[in-house]
């Protein structure tokens, strides 16, 4: 019983194992560890790859702030440059209006002073008045004129007061006794265009102690206007009292770099005993003026000129004036018996020719600077500035962070993904 129970239980063990697959449990252990190291392995890829991509990414948003903080750079350079260039070209159309109103304008405080010479000039001689017989004159006289010009009151803003104190001497007698002749003219003036006004009426003194007479004009007289063109220009004559034309002639003169415009005005003969009155009139007895008897007789003062004057155009300055006046008193203009009281060739001496140059050259330099070189400067340094601005604008438009995010740093993350 025992041995049948044995065996049956044996073979019964070998069914059992036969139908129920033995689990070997140091065989299962190792298939999981080698699963988890897989899995750990595949891990720590993924950590790797996705480090590799932070890393990738971080490289490129750094390299994009970088871009950005120079792109902020950039534009505000780029808003400086347009904001300078638009103020020079802004400067460069204002400022020649702006420079003209205030440099072409005659200052309010003048003082001129210039010089005449005649070397060999004919002139009464004043002795002869008082002596017996006619009346004689000189020859190869030497003269100088001296003209004095101020600014006097009133002015304002738009006008200014001019007085000339004038003398002739001539200069080979003494000291205070070669006077020949001596006025005092004042006028007031518009500041630009240097032509005189009405009110005041413009007043000459001609008579030592005897009041001013008035003396209404409408020519220009110490100065030209401003930008003088190549026309003719109404001037007016101190001796005459009147005002006539002064031609262009030319501009072949050249004095210290500066071409002038060379103007001529002829004057003449004019009856000034007619036209001015009793100041240009003198009486003496027939004897003076080389004719019979001794009644008195009366002759009227007559003149003429031929004027050139040399003008410096920007400025209007007048830079030299030469003169061939000519007095003469007489009955008539032909009058046979006329009796020479000035004839001379005038000019400016060398030293007032350099002096008023040196004065005209200076307006003429800041005019030109505040209305035509400084605005063509500010005109150029502008659209350098502008140009300069653009240039940048289109670099840093090409440098752009988000353009540069979308470029190729962007495609290196992605393919690496």
């Amino acid at each position: 019983m025992q041995a049948i129970g044995l065996r049956d239980t044996q073979a019964g063990r070998k069914r059992i194992e036969h139908q129920v697959p033995f689990c070997d449990v140091a065989n299962t252990s190792g298939r999981r560890y080698r699963l988890t190291g897989i899995l750990h392995a595949a891990a720590a890829r993924v950590r790797y790859v996705s480090a590799q991509v932070d890393t990738v990414l971080d490289e490129n948003v750094h390299k994009a702030d970088a871009a950005d903080r120079r792109g902020w750079r950039s534009s505000a350079v780029v808003c400086t440059l347009v904001a300078l260039g638009s103020c020079l070209l802004a400067v460069a159309v204002l400022v020649p209006t702006y420079g003209a109103a205030r440099l072409k304008v005659i200052p309010l405080d003048v003082q001129s002073a210039t010089v005449s010479v005649a070397e060999d000039a004919a002139v009464l001689k004043a002795t002869s008045v008082a002596m017996k017989g006619p009346l004689k004159t000189d020859r190869g006289v030497p003269l100088r004129i001296q003209v004095y010009v101020t600014t006097e009151n009133p002015v304002s803003a738009d006008s200014t007061t001019l007085q000339a104190a004038q003398k002739t001497v001539r200069t080979d007698w003494g000291d205070g006794l070669g006077l020949v002749s001596a006025m005092v003219d004042r006028v007031t003036i518009d500041r630009r265009s240097g032509m005189p006004l009405a009110v005041p009426v413009p007043t000459t003194q001609a008579e030592l102690g005897k009041p001013p007479t008035e003396t209404p004009r409408e020519g220009i007289q110490y100065k030209f206007p401003f930008d003088v063109e190549k026309v003719s220009y109404p001037y007016y004559d101190g001796t005459a009292r009147e005002t006539h034309p002064i031609e262009y002639v030319d501009d072949d003169r050249v004095v210290d770099g500066m071409r002038l415009y060379h103007f001529q005005q002829t004057i003449g003969p004019v009856n000034l005993g007619k036209s001015i009155g009793s100041v240009a009139t003198t009486t003496l007895p027939a004897e003076k003026w080389g004719l019979p008897g001794t009644e008195p007789t009366t002759m009227d003062l007559h003149y003429s000129t031929t004027r050139d004057v040399w003008v410096e155009p920007a400025s209007g300055a007048i830079v030299a004036v030469e003169e061939q006046p000519r007095r003469w008193l007489a009955r008539f203009v032909d009058d046979p018996n006329a009796v020479t009281t000035l004839e001379a060739h005038t000019h400016f001496d060398d030293e007032t020719i350099n002096g008023l140059a040196q004065q005209a050259k200076d307006a003429r330099t800041a005019i030109l600077w505040g209305t035509r070189y400084g605005p063509a400067l500010s005109a150029l340094a502008g659209i350098v500035l502008v140009g300069t601005a653009i240039i940048l604008a289109r670099r840093w438009s090409r440098m752009n962070p988000k353009s540069f995010l979308d470029g190729q740093g962007l495609r290196d993350t992605r393919s690496s993904r």
